[in-house]
């Protein structure tokens, strides 16, 4: 069996990781920590803080020797400062600062940092009815704009999602075996075959990384540095089950899609030692327990209309099988050769054939927009362990790579936008299609008459007349006011 096999040595266990679990459980536990401290009451913020404490204390046994004397992975180095900077730029050109045009989703993103900036924890709109949105991503960067104003909360928005970015470039690495500014490229990069999918009318399903960002950075970066953590080997067990409960306080339907792996990495990491009775009465498990219900109990209160949820026949429609041949099959292949093996590869492909066939919310597929991103993510540690180790192959992938890469780095949004230009691209009133298919691909990569600032709700997210209302708000029920302080 060649070297590389799945059951040889693996890369990631080249480096002492240490410092860098405990910043990434940083990154993702306290916006959850603000969370309690600002929207429940004491008496039942503080035991679940305490026990969240004690979840992540080290247990008693200690780690084998050998890899102790593993040299430290270093968390700065003269490239960590490139990567931190080409981060900032991503973020800032994807909309998220309101420095450049955006994106349409901003229209709730920036009302809601600005409510969470101006009122007081938790938000409770005019008509008595409170703020419900997966508000994680801002918390850290709306106490910075209660202390110094809006404009430090968007550049805070900013540096936090470059930190998480960065924490999760950290943990490609760490699992490839090697410190690369390449592997930020391909993390940035990766992502279905969009322009394929686009020539054979394929439904846009499995976004990639700059997609997620572009759009919802603040539900995928959380999702991506989770499970590119977990795909590593490296997360504690008694942490699986905690950070996976805040990853669902980020997006619940991610952690809905991402539950299977999860649980899969979870028993591959248990495997009877220690026994099941020692992790069930682990503070960890009764932490992420509570956390998850506290968490089900508040987006339970959303008005959102009923949403449709269902699945459909299996394999049925002709787009199916090119759907997931150039969402991620492709790149699966790369992976075959050293990960057919392991578990979590195996079942990361299997979630990613199911998933398609579920839906929440109908013809808008929402579980599998926010529900592939586990998936996205497990695969994309692969991937980068298989370009680290075949040289060979890294021309392949990035061949696979730009055949998505136009529609991914945003350019209608924040480079088009010039009235003048906006004029010039758009088509006679008369004409109802553009008259080659040069012409009509050409406009639709550069007409956009949405890429502008967002500011349609006012500055506020109290807008009733607005068809997503709905969705952000909830109504107080009387006996949740036990638990929180509506």
């Amino acid at each position: 069996m060649p070297a590389s096999a799945a059951d040889a040595p693996c890369p990631e266990q080249a480096f002492n990781a240490t410092a860098l679990k405990w910043h990434t459980c940083a990154w993702l536990l306290l916006p959850v920590l603000i969370f309690l401290a600002g929207w429940m009451h004491w008496y039942a913020a503080l035991p679940l803080m305490l026990l969240t404490a004690a979840g992540l204390a080290p247990r008693k046994r200690k780690e084998p020797q050998t890899r102790d004397s593993l040299p430290a992975f270093p968390l700065f180095t003269r490239s960590s400062f490139l990567a931190l900077a080409a981060f900032a730029a991503l973020m800032t050109l994807s909309g998220w600062g309101e420095w450049v045009n955006q994106h349409p989703d901003h229209i709730v993103r920036n009302a809601c940092l600005r409510e969470l900036v101006a009122s007081p924890w938790p938000v409770i709109f005019p008509d008595g009815n409170m703020l419900v949105y997966n508000t994680g991503f801002w918390l850290i960067p709306a106490l910075a704009g209660k202390l110094a104003g809006l404009d430090a909360a968007r550049v805070f928005v900013v540096l936090w999602g470059t930190w998480g970015l960065f924490l999760t470039w950290l943990w490609l690495c760490v699992f490839s075996g090697r410190r690369s500014l390449l592997l930020a490229l391909l993390m940035a990069a990766f992502g279905s075959l969009l322009n394929f999918q686009c020539w054979l009318g394929l439904r846009l399903h499995y976004f990639g990384t700059a997609e997620q960002i572009m759009c919802s950075a603040n539900a995928s970066i959380p999702v991506l540095l989770f499970f590119i953590f977990l795909a590593s080997g490296r997360m504690p067990l008694p942490w699986i089950p905690l950070l996976f409960a805040a990853t669902a306080f980020y997006s619940p339907l991610a952690a809905l899609g991402g539950l299977p792996l999860a649980a899969c990495q979870w028993y591959r990491q248990w495997r009877g030692v220690p026994p099941l009775r020692d992790v069930l009465l682990h503070p960890s498990f009764s932490a992420s327990v509570l956390l998850g219900a506290c968490f089900l109990l508040y987006y339970g209160t959303v008005n959102a209309p009923s949403s449709h949820m269902g699945m459909r026949p299996f394999y049925t429609h002709p787009g199916d099988f090119p759907l997931m041949a150039t969402s991620f099959l492709l790149y699966a292949l790369f992976c075959w050769r050293d990960f057919r093996r392991n578990p979590l590869f195996i079942c990361t492909l299997a979630t990613g054939l199911i998933l398609p066939f579920f839906y929440v919310n109908g013809d808008v597929n929402d579980l599998l927009c926010k529900g592939s991103v586990p998936v996205m993510a497990c695969l994309l540690a692969f991937l980068a362990s298989s370009w680290t180790r075949h040289p060979g192959f890294r021309v392949w992938i990035w061949l696979l790579l730009a055949f998505g890469m136009a529609p991914r780095f945003n350019i209608p949004y924040y480079c088009c936008s010039s009235s003048a230009l906006q004029a010039f691209l758009a088509p006679p009133a008369s004409e109802t299609e553009p008259s080659s298919f040069t012409s009509r691909k050409w406009k639709q990569l550069f007409y956009a008459p949405q890429a502008r600032r967002q500011d349609e709700w006012g500055r506020t997210m109290h807008h009733p007349g607005h068809r997503w209302y709905p969705y952000y708000s909830g109504t107080p029920r009387p006996w949740l006011r036990f638990i929180y302080r509506f």
